[in-house]
């Protein structure tokens, strides 16, 4: 065996008898493999997990292991038949399946029952019979194909599990069983991940390569552990070019941040006791750090680009592994904060963690990349206050087209915060989260930012005020990633354009003032931010029968237009979530006020959307943002454009304790 010395059995033996309720708790995670018939696809049928979601509420269907042609929606309790249902329920047997036989491959080893080693060699037997004939299929976007999976990187995970329970269960098989599994199933896996590898820095190629990796381990396959490992685009070329200067991986969504460090981690736990393990490499702790800078109040994980609640559930248990082996303050606090909700009573604490966690705090700060970087900006406040300026680069397949947006909290509310995206399956994905009009910035005649470079340009703190500027020019030079990206944006929109947000962030309120300059002059520029809960006041307006056919737009219903007046006069909207009430002063600009109702995620919920548009090659937004659990803290907002440089605007905020702050953004 090669991920597990025979101490650390002992050890996990001796520790599965001082709390048993962790041998209970894998015991019940692998029943339904344990009870239930093998049940293994004998053509590659399998398609995509994420088509199994409910084309209307964007949510994952309930699986039933003995009904294959029958998918319940738990929200909106619709049964929906054929394909792509059918196929996609094949995808989670597949899982299921190499999950549990890995997880009584372990069980196997610190109990010594055969039975659950006999279980997983039984599964990969069944699927060693088949494997070779399965067709090669899929056609899912930015993914190669699959055989027992829709995609190539399906392909690795299921051929990398099923590696490590090969591992765990050697000693119990057969020689005719070792032979069966190794030319049956894995080495014909590995050969074909080779040929469907793509040059190219993605999560994708991490979880391509940790397998042919780790199968290269196993049967003393040089040619693959170089390959995997040390090869163009191999794992040591992914962590030491995906991480970006901010330690974000370069695809900026922490649900891919995570995805990529579990195929890093699995690697590594494999060969550890190795030559080839590198778990020293500075990149991982930078790496898993750097959510300590990033965490919400509530202990969560910002819904940065391609990240959904699927994505970041059981993340924060890789943080077991890292500390143990790597240790450090932030590691150990995140570990912390992890278990003040919940048991310590994961598989991954059990085999990966140490015995005792010690007790760990540390005081969340502000956070900024340096002026002139790429990254975000984190100020936090009283109250649960809290603001994700994001002023990134382009990152990719798994990027929104959303630079300078924020995501705003306050009183363990998200109020406005980046919605995420949903299972990539359902439609709302492409149709509505990726796309620039679902988040909280600016876009141009209703179509996605191009890719561009956004960077932090000024932060200070001055007189108990801290301010922070970013601009998103898209006239300066830009270098795409160096992975494949689909065009889902309108370039020859953008091209002309620098856009630049100001933010001035202060004890009960955040002032920000956003400028648009060098848009076609017959484009509408278009400022947008939704709100959680309802709107409780909005200015008097009429009626409109379709906002826009465009997408996200057309998701937008029940919009309401006003026409604002151009002379630096304040308006007032209001909204509610249960107690917390936000008021929104803006600046009269000559601007178009809409107001509707568009998408929550999940999509069954509907929250307030507010867009202001103007029309003109330039535009300034300006408004000045407060949140309470009574009366507003706000008295008046007054807006003083016209300051000689031309750029710079006074803002002066009365607060209904009589202290007045003047502000120059």
């Amino acid at each position: 065996m090669i991920q597990f010395t025979q101490s650390e059995i002992s050890h996990l033996r001796e520790k599965a008898e001082r709390k048993p309720q962790f041998l209970t708790n894998l015991r019940e995670m692998v029943r339904e493999i344990m009870e239930e018939p093998i049940l293994v696809p004998r053509t590659g049928i399998a398609n995509w997990l994420l088509y199994y979601y409910c084309p209307k509420c964007s949510v994952m269907l309930e699986f039933d292991r003995h009904d294959g042609f029958h998918h319940r929606c738990p929200s909106c309790g619709r049964i929906l038949t054929g394909e792509p249902y059918d196929s996609s329920w094949w995808a989670t047997v597949n899982s299921r399946n190499y999950r549990g036989a890995y997880e009584a491959g372990l069980l196997w080893q610190i109990t010594g029952e055969r039975a659950y080693a006999r279980r997983a060699i039984d599964i990969m037997t069944e699927y060693s019979r088949y494997y070779k004939d399965y067709e090669i299929h899929g056609d899912i976007p930015y993914n190669g194909p699959g055989k027992a999976g829709a995609q190539t990187l399906d392909e690795a995970n299921f051929l990398r599990s099923f590696a490590m329970a090969y591992d765990l269960t050697e000693d119990a098989m057969t020689e005719q069983e070792r032979a069966a599994i190794r030319d049956g199933l894995l080495l014909p896996g590995a050969e074909f991940l080779t040929k469907h590898r793509h040059m190219q820095l993605h999560n994708h190629e991490v979880i391509i390569d940790s397998a042919i990796a780790v199968i290269g381990l196993i049967f003393q396959k040089d040619e693959y552990v170089q390959m995997g490992v040390y090869g163009p685009y191999g794992l040591l070329y992914q962590l030491e070019n995906g991480m970006l200067k901010n330690h974000m991986w370069f695809e900026g969504a922490f649900g891919y941040h995570f995805y990529a460090l579990t195929s890093f981690f699995e690697y590594e736990k494999f060969a550890l006791h190795t030559k080839h393990s590198h778990i020293r490499h500075p990149n991982y702790r930078a790496m898993m750090e750097l959510l300590a800078s990033y965490l919400e109040p509530g202990f969560r994980i910002p819904m940065l680009n391609d990240t959904n609640y699927g994505h970041t559930g059981s993340s924060l248990f890789l943080y077991e592994f890292a500390y143990r082996e790597m240790g450090g303050e932030k590691l150990c606090y995140i570990l912390n904060e992890l278990y003040k909700t919940m048991e310590r009573d994961s598989v991954e604490a059990f085999i990966y963690g140490v015995d005792e966690l010690p007790e760990c705090s540390i005081e969340l700060t502000n956070y900024h990349v340096e002026p002139g970087d790429s990254g975000s900006t984190v100020l936090r406040g009283d109250d649960g206050r809290y603001l994700l300026f994001k002023h990134d680069t382009y990152g990719g397949e798994h990027d929104h087209y959303d630079r300078l947006s924020i995501s705003y909290l306050a009183y363990g509310k998200r109020i406005s915060a980046d919605l995420g995206t949903t299972g990539y399956g359902a439609l709302l994905h492409y149709d509505f989260y990726k796309n620039t009009g679902a988040h909280n910035t600016v876009n141009i005649g209703g179509e996605n930012q191009a890719p561009v470079n956004g960077r932090l340009t000024r932060y200070e703190q001055k007189d108990g005020i801290i301010y922070a500027e970013a601009e998103a020019d898209w006239r300066a030079p830009f270098q795409m990633p160096d992975s494949f990206c689909i065009v889902q944006w309108k370039e020859e929109y953008y091209r002309p354009v620098k856009m630049v947000r100001r933010i001035a962030w202060a004890k009960d309120f955040f002032a920000e003032v956003f400028t648009v300059e060098g848009a076609d002059p017959q484009l509408p520029i278009d400022w947008v931010m939704h709100f959680s809960g309802r709107r409780c006041s909005f200015p008097e307006g009429k009626s409109i029968e379709s906002f826009s056919d465009k997408k996200p737009y057309k998701h937008i219903s029940s919009v309401t237009a006003c026409e604002m007046g151009a002379g630096d006069q304040t308006f007032v909207t209001v909204y509610e979530e249960e107690g917390i009430t936000t008021h929104v002063f803006g600046l009269c600009k000559g601007q178009t006020l809409f107001g509707g109702q568009g998408p929550d995620n999940p999509s069954v919920r509907e929250i307030p959307y507010q867009i202001e548009r103007k029309v003109g090659g330039n535009a300034v937004f300006a408004h000045v943002i407060s949140s309470s659990d009574g009366k507003c803290k706000v008295k008046e907002v007054k807006f003083e454009t016209g300051m000689k440089d031309g750029k710079r605007m006074k803002i002066e905020v009365t607060k209904t304790d009589g202290i007045r702050d003047n502000l120059f953004l």
